[in-house]
C-alpha cells in the first residue's frame, strides 16, 4: 500500500510544478549572492534583531524563476522588497537556532542569549528592504525587523575565505540554477582524514538517494564537499568532559540533549560553504557516538561512524530540507512545549487536529478512514516505557555495547512488527502521538523515517512534502 501511494504521489507531483513565481530575475538581480548576517537576541518573551555584516558570495546557486516561497514552511519568513517599486522580489521560510532555543527551559527562566544568523538571496541591482517575520498562533507572519541595504555600500565584504581548501563535486547533474545544490562540510576530520570524509559522505549520500522520493529525484541534485580540516579528530562531548579543536565547533548535548548535535559557529560555516554553489547545508562530523540534528533551511548534522548513521543522515535531512517535524513522542528532548497547545503546527506531517473535518492531509486519506485513526497505542507506550527503564539499568550496570545493541534491536523489532499488525497499517490516517507529545498531536502514518529508528523510508505525506520542496528548487 505504501509503495503504491508513493508512486501515485511522485507521478502526480512531478507534473504539477509551478512554472515560476515572482518577478524577472534579470530585472532585479545579478548572478551573485548577498548574505546578510545579523544577531538574534532575547529570551522566551523578548526578541531583538540587530545588523552585523553583509557579504558578497561568488555565485547565486538558486533558481532564477522560483523567487517567491510558495511552501509556507518555517517559523520565520524573510522577504526582499525593491525600494524603488516596493515590489516583493524574493522570499524564503526558515527556522533558526534562536527559534529552537526559545522553547527551552533556559529561555523560560528569562536568561538572555544571542545567536548569529544569516539570510541569503540573489544580489540586488538596487536598494532593497529586508523584512523578517515570525508566525503567530494562527500561522500568520508578522514582521519583526526590517533593514535597508544599498548594494553599492562600501562596507560589504567580498573576501574569498578558505581559498586553498579543495572543493569536490560528489554528485553533478548540471546547472545549479535548475538543481538542488547541497554542500557537505566536515567537522572533526583532520587533514589526514579527508579521504575518510569523502568516503563517509559518499556512503551516506548513497543511502539517501536509495530512499524515496530522493531516489526518483536524484538527477535534480548536485552535491559538493568543501574539505576544511580540523586540528583534532572528533567533536565536543561535554557530558564526557571531551573538548576538541574542531573547525565548525559542533557539539553533543546541544540545548541539554545528549544526542543533539548543533553548532553556534555560523560565521565559519558560511565562509566555508561559500566556496561552492549551495542552497542547503549538511555537516558530517567525525565520531562514533549516536547523534545529529536538523533545522529547516539552516543545516543538518550527522555522526559518521555509528551503526545508526544512515538512519540519522536521512532523518535529519527530512528536517532541514523537507521541513518535516519529528513524529516520535516517547524519547526525551530538550524542549518545553515545542508545539503550543491549541495551535496547528506548520510542519506538513504533524497536526493538532483542531478541525477533524479538514485534516491537512485529507486529500491523501481514504474516505472511510476514521479520524482520529485507532491503533494499539497503549501497548506501544507500555513497551517503550519498559524498554527505556531496562536500558537505563543496563547502562548503569556497565554491560557491553553489544548487549545494549541487542536490547535495542529486540525493541525495534517488536515495534515494527507491532505497527504492521494494526488494522490501518499501510493507510494514511490521523494517529495520536507525535511531535514529542503523547496526547493531542497526531501523525499521518503508523511508521515513518520521522517516527522510529531504522531505514524505514518516508510515509506518503512526508514524501509529498519533500517532492514539493524539490520542485521549488529545480525550476
Amino acid at each position: 500500500m505504501q509503495k503504491r501511494l508513493l508512486l501515485i504521489i511522485l507521478l502526480s507531483t512531478f507534473g504539477t510544478a509551478s512554472a515560476g513565481t515572482g518577478p524577472s530575475f534579470d530585472r532585479y538581480f545579478i548572478n551573485k549572492t548577498m548574505r546578510l548576517d545579523y544577531f538574534h537576541t532575547g529570551t522566551h518573551d523578548h526578541e531583538i534583531y540587530s545588523y552585523d555584516e553583509i557579504f558578497q558570495e561568488p555565485v547565486w546557486a538558486g533558481s532564477k524563476t522560483m523567487l517567491l516561497d510558495t511552501l509556507n514552511l518555517g517559523k520565520y519568513l524573510f522577504k526582499v522588497y525593491d525600494i524603488k517599486t516596493n515590489e516583493l522580489i524574493y522570499s524564503r521560510g526558515f527556522c533558526s537556532l534562536y527559534g529552537e532555543w526559545e522553547t527551552t527551559s533556559e529561555a523560560s527562566k528569562n536568561i538572555w542569549r544571542t545567536f548569529s544568523e544569516s539570510i541569503r538571496f540573489p544580489w540586488p541591482k538596487n536598494k532593497v528592504r529586508i523584512t523578517i517575520g515570525t508566525r503567530d498562533k494562527y500561522n500568520v507572519f508578522h514582521e519583526d525587523w526590517d533593514y535597508v541595504i544599498d548594494p553599492a555600500f562600501a562596507n560589504i565584504r567580498k573576501n574569498v575565505y578558505f581559498a586553498d581548501m579543495p572543493v569536490k563535486k560528489l554528485i553533478n547533474h548540471g546547472d545549479p540554477h535548475t538543481k538542488v545544490d547541497i554542500v557537505i562540510l566536515p567537522d572533526g576530520y583532520t587533514k589526514g582524514e579527508m579521504k575518510k570524509f569523502r568516503k563517509d559522505a559518499i556512503k551516506l549520500l548513497d543511502l539517501l538517494f536509495k530512499t524515496s522520493p530522493f531516489k526518483e529525484k536524484k538527477t535534480d541534485f548536485n552535491v559538493w564537499a568543501v574539505e576544511i580540516p580540523s586540528k583534532e579528530s572528533g567533536i565536543d562531548n561535554p557530558n564526557a568532559g571531551k573538548y576538541v579543536d574542531n573547525i565548525l565547533s559542533c557539539s553533543f548535548n546541544s540545548f541539554g540533549s545528549d544526542r543533539y548535535v548543533l553548532t553556534w559557529n555560523n560565521k565559519t560555516i558560511r565562509k566555508a560553504a561559500a566556496r561552492a554553489p549551495y542552497e542547503h547545508l549538511y555537516i558530517l562530523f567525525n565520531d562514533t557516538k549516536y547523534g545529529g540534528g536538523g533545522i529547516y533551511n539552516l543545516y543538518s548534522t550527522c555522526t559518521s561512524d555509528n551503526r545508526w548513521s544512515g538512519y540519522v543522515f536521512v532523518h535529519e535531512f527530512g528536517h532541514s530540507f523537507g521541513g518535516l517535524g519529528d513524529e516520535y513522542y516517547t524519547s526525551s528532548v530538550a524542549y518545553d512545549g515545542f508545539y503550543e497547545t491549541g495551535v496547528e503546527p506548520w510542519d506538513p506531517n504533524v497536526t493538532a487536529l483542531l478541525n477533524p473535518d479538514n485534516v491537512k492531509w485529507k486529500d491523501m486519506m481514504e474516505p472511510d478512514t476514521p479520524v482520529p485513526t485507532p491503533w494499539d497505542k497503549e501497548a506501544y507506550d507500555n513497551k517503550s516505557n519498559e524498554y527505556r527503564k531496562e536500558r537505563r539499568k543496563l547502562f548503569q550496570s556497565g554491560v557491553s555495547e553489544a548487549e545494549l545493541n541487542k536490547q535495542e534491536d529486540d525493541y525495534f523489532e517488536w515495534v515494527h512488527a507491532h505497527l504492521r499488525k494494526q488494522k490501518y497499517w499501510g493507510k494514511v490516517g490521523v494517529f495520536e502521538g507525535s511531535g514529542y507529545v503523547s496526547k493531542g498531536f497526531y501523525r499521518p502514518y503508523l511508521d515513518c523515517q520521522m517516527f522510529t529508528k531504522g531505514n524505514i523510508g518516508f510515509d506518503p505525506v512526508c514524501a509529498q512534502a519533500i517532492v514539493k520542496v524539490i520542485n521549488m528548487y529545480n525550476q
